[in-house]
């Protein structure tokens, strides 16, 4: 799927040991290029840039680059063409463009032409996750130098705020909820994407706990994030100022108080860890004479970046010296960082994917059982509280687009129906939300009758195929606490049949069901979640609810196919 990352020899190891020179740079990026390629750009680098060699004529290297680091990359580039650095004979010159890392990303994961003589030779996006992806074939891009500067990631807040989160400023993910942070598509944004990685890095326990607890952060960004986080930002120059913290790089706050002193902004950095904003120089790959000019400018240009006057240049725009890490002006907020290893390759693509699963719109409906059983014990709670209390907490995590339904069943509970609707599937408004709270609230005292579970998730499931909205994840999600008891409706044999049969590949519908307590009928339960490409889960208690609907919510874009 797009935003998954391609193999572990890509991603660069980072090393911020003081002292280092070019030598030591060309050693890391031994860890992330071939081996052949990598040779190739060691010769160069060695050569490349010496102002005793003569050149005639000029070549031109196009940049595109993270906007925000543009203008002291022309500084640099522009010393690289005063010293007249060779290669092949004739003078390098460049031409640095400011592209979104999106946008560039997007282009090389669709266009496969080797040639094109619109596509830039060097690229510097914030974060090397761009370059790490897959979408991007291997042979389309060149590392050259795992990081040009480097920002931290920050959280941008008010006075007011950091004295309200006092000590809850350790991690990302207290930072996340105490700071109520706004955040942007992790899709779209290397900083929101930096952000989430920064929460997976925070966040401990065993591989199944640490995805629940992820889930729990995901879920309550997802829910209001916003379209844009340099705007979110901008708020704080206007009269209301800042409602939200919004993620950022320590330069993107630094150049905004520099330009608007006056506003209430304050950086915050978690004291256990951050992620850094690497800003990596690559390669892109043409015909292969031209890529070898592109390595050596490239190679030439990562040399005179790293020369003391190249990193004075970052520094005063507001970067890091990747190498020692020092803060970029004496009046930092952030002071001293510590950096957060690398999430693996696996943490990553799981923190895009449940991003992406949540931030998908969804048409749900809600299937509760209602049946005499349901008035039994389930911990301190009737098994119908809990199924009540359940779908509360699921409606609280959906936004306000989303849409939703309500259904109640027992044997004949709406004439010769085992089902009954009480609330049309419709856009979370708050009229809509005050209706479902207030049908919720009543479902205990509903309690009657026998279970009639196969013909209503039948009717249910074709409910939910009949409304398709192809916009949206459509979804049937069913609680229940025993067996089908209906003797006269479908037998579970045929209900399987029926399901195989009427199972729309174009019209999917994501299956979710959960037994409650020791009575449900979890076998018959899993033989439907298998014939609907759904999942079934059983709860015992309350606190096994909150768990399901993060998972099921997490899913929702891969069903029984998630690892």
């Amino acid at each position: 799927m797009p935003g998954r990352h391609a193999a572990a020899d890509l991603r660069p190891r980072r090393h911020h040991g003081r002292g280092r020179g070019l030598l030591v740079l060309v050693v890391a990026l031994a860890l992330i290029i071939p081996t052949a390629a990598f040779l190739g750009v060691r010769e160069l680098g060695a050569s490349a840039g010496s102002k005793s060699a003569s050149c005639e004529g000029t070549v031109r290297i196009r940049v595109a680059a993270a906007p925000e680091i543009v203008a002291p990359l022309k500084a640099v580039t522009a010393r690289v063409e005063k010293d007249k650095v060779p290669v092949g004979g004739a003078c390098l010159t460049f031409g640095v463009t400011a592209v979104s890392p999106r946008d560039m990303f997007t282009r090389l994961s669709t266009e496969h032409g080797s040639d094109d003589a619109n596509t830039p030779d060097l690229w510097v996006p914030d974060t090397f996750e761009w370059v790490a992806r897959t979408g991007i074939p291997p042979s389309r891009v060149l590392a050259l130098s795992p990081s040009l500067a480097a920002s931290p990631m920050v959280l941008a807040t008010t006075q007011a705020e950091v004295e309200k989160l006092g000590g809850d400023a350790d991690n990302w993910s207290t930072l996340a909820t105490s700071g109520h942070m706004a955040v942007a598509d992790a899709e779209r944004s290397g900083v929101a994407l930096s952000a989430l990685l920064g929460v997976r890095r925070s966040v401990t326990g065993e591989a199944e706990e640490a995805r629940s607890k992820l889930g729990t952060v995901l879920i309550k960004l997802a829910k209001d994030h916003v379209d844009d986080l340099g705007r979110e930002l901008a708020q704080a120059d206007t009269q209301t100022g800042l409602q939200r913290g919004v993620p950022a790089s320590e330069q993107q706050v630094l150049s905004f108080t520099r330009d608007h002193s006056d506003t209430d902004v304050v950086a915050v950095a978690p004291k256990n860890g951050t992620v850094l904003l690497d800003y990596p120089l690559v390669a892109i790959r043409h015909g292969s004479a031209r890529t070898d000019r592109i390595a050596a400018a490239g190679a030439a240009l990562a040399r005179f970046a790293d020369a003391p006057q190249g990193r004075e240049t970052f520094r005063k725009a507001g970067f890091r010296d990747y190498r020692d890490l020092a803060p970029p002006a004496k009046n930092s907020d952030v002071g001293s960082v510590k950096v957060l290893p690398p999430v693996t390759l696996h943490d990553a693509d799981d923190v895009l994917r449940s991003w992406a699963a949540l931030s998908l719109e969804s048409r749900l409906l809600a299937v509760v059982d209602v049946s005499g059983s349901m008035a039994a014990a389930a911990g301190s709670r009737s098994r119908i509280e809990l199924a009540r209390d359940a779908a509360g907490t699921a409606l609280s995590y959906f936004p306000d687009k989303g849409e939703v339904g309500l259904w109640e069943f027992s044997e004949l509970r709406d004439g010769t129906r085992d089902y009954r609707e009480l609330a049309k599937t419709a856009e979370l408004s708050a009229t809509h939300r005050a209706e479902l709270a207030k049908v919720l609230a009543k479902l205990p005292s509903q309690v009657s009758g026998g279970t009639g579970l196969y013909d209503t998730f039948l009717a249910a499931y074709r409910t939910a195929q009949n409304g398709y909205d192809d916009a949206r994840v459509n979804s049937v999600v069913l609680l229940t606490d025993g067996k089908d008891e209906d003797r006269t409706g479908v037998s579970l044999t045929q209900l399987l049949n029926t399901l195989k049969n009427e199972a729309d590949p174009a019209r999917p519908i994501s299956v979710i069901l959960v037994g409650i307590g020791p009575q449900a009928d979890l076998a018959a339960l899993g033989k439907i979640a298998d014939a609907t490409g759904g999942r079934a889960y059983r709860a015992r208690d309350p606190q096994d609810m909150e768990g399901i609907v993060i998972d099921a919510l997490l899913r929702r874009q891969c069903g029984a196919t998630c690892n």
